[in-house]
């Protein structure tokens, strides 16, 4: 296969501090004391905002911020014919062996949101095309293909929701069914987007790292699932949501280990344990995956690689507001290409041509960002991001 575009050697992941505005107008909306078309018109003002200040740093891809969503994972499942939102979710529904939902309940919160399917998924109207015009609004035509959206990962709730609660079983008999019924609808999505403009799509799943971890696999496993089985389903379910989608569109996958409240994760362990399956069958143009610190594991893994995909390695924290040092950035990626030019029996060379660099994570996924963290350093962060790849990649960051 031919190798695919790489949209920029310097990325990011999407999510941005919120402004207070837009926080203030989510909690009213929620408390019934704001509608819903005052909610977007703060939403709209806050993102071409915030794509101003991208422009003006120089920043690529051009993203919402996720200011259009409550939460990164919300307004998508729960818009679809057959689901019903549950807010705040019952401990009961929850997959308590789930090392996300045995955190938030350890720490004293609430699960806030789930979505459950209790009738026959049917698209019948797009769930996020109006946020993809929030976005896309806020530039001119020609730039609508600079601008990257994203979308929560179809095993995002299967993981989350105790075994059998996920679903119906009077209507779905299986995952099997239950989840070529969904992934159905995602295509309908990305070719609703599609001809709305996107051209750059990014998934979003905190799920497929979990395996990596032997205590996530045993806690799973202990709720009495195969867990073999399970990332088997999840990584044909993630193909099957982007199957058939237009070649000029490039679609991305971001492999988070958490990030959930005040830079809380769930996850540590190298992706050696899925690394040789994840990339050989995932069709995912490029994969975004996290490399800010040692929980993640060494380069090793990037061995696998195929010479047709691209990673984007998340080398510097969205965690920390101290700036990493630009020369240990730079030795890492070079590291990683290493290690990704001799799997493939390639140059150095080459391999960096398919080789980005971003934030691990993005820098509010949920709305509330690291201890320390501003907008001033959030972008300082993009900066430095910027003037790494400038370095690596002369003129082609």
């Amino acid at each position: 296969m031919a190798p695919t575009r790489l949209p920029y050697h310097a990325d990011h992941i999407g999510s941005f501090i919120r402004p207070a505005s837009v926080t203030a107008a989510q909690e009213q909306a929620d408390a019934g004391q704001l509608s819903l078309d005052r909610l977007r018109e703060t939403q709209q003002k806050a993102i071409a905002d915030v794509v101003k200040k991208q422009q003006d740093h120089g920043v690529r891809a051009l993203c919402s911020g996720e200011f259009d969503r409550k939460y990164y994972f919300s307004g998508f499942f729960e818009k679809l014919e057959g689901f019903k939102e549950v807010s705040p979710v019952p401990w009961e529904l929850a997959r308590l062996n789930a090392a996300p939902i045995a955190a938030l309940k350890k720490a004293g919160k609430q699960y806030p949101m789930a979505a459950i399917c209790e009738g026959k998924i049917k698209y019948v109207q797009s769930p996020y095309l109006d946020n993809w015009k929030l976005l896309r609004n806020t530039v001119p035509r020609e730039q609508w293909e600079d601008c990257k959206f994203t979308m929560p990962p179809p095993c995002y709730f299967h993981l989350r929701l105790a075994k059998g609660k996920c679903y119906n079983t009077s209507v779905y008999k299986n995952d099997e069914e239950f989840f070529v019924d969904l992934a159905a609808a995602y295509r309908e999505e990305v070719k609703t987007l599609y001809r709305e403009g996107l051209r750059n799509l990014q998934i979003d799943d905190p799920t497929l790292a979990y395996f990596c971890s032997e205590d996530m696999l045993k806690g799973l496993r202990e709720d009495g699932e195969d867990t073999d089985q399970m990332f088997e389903a999840y990584l044909k379910a993630h193909n099957d949501c982007i199957a058939d989608r237009p070649d000029d569109m490039h679609v991305g996958l971001h492999i988070c280990r958490g990030n959930f409240s005040k830079s809380m994760h769930f996850s540590e362990g190298s992706y050696e344990t899925i690394a040789s399956r994840f990339f050989t069958t995932l069709n995912y143009d490029t994969f975004y995956l996290e490399y800010d610190n040692p929980r993640s594991g060494g380069f090793e893994p990037l061995r696998f690689l195929p010479k047709h995909k691209n990673v984007v390695l998340g080398v510097v924290t969205t965690k920390d507001p101290e700036l990493e040092d630009k020369e240990l950035i730079k030795q890492r990626v070079r590291e990683a290409a290493a290690i990704i030019a001799k799997g493939q029996g390639r140059s150095v060379e080459e391999a960096m041509e398919n080789l980005g660099i971003s934030p691990q994570c993005g820098f509010a996924s949920v709305a509330v960002g690291a201890e320390g963290m501003t907008e001033e350093k959030m972008f300082a962060k993009l900066r430095l991001v910027q003037d790494v790849a400038e370095e690596l990649w002369p003129g082609r960051r």
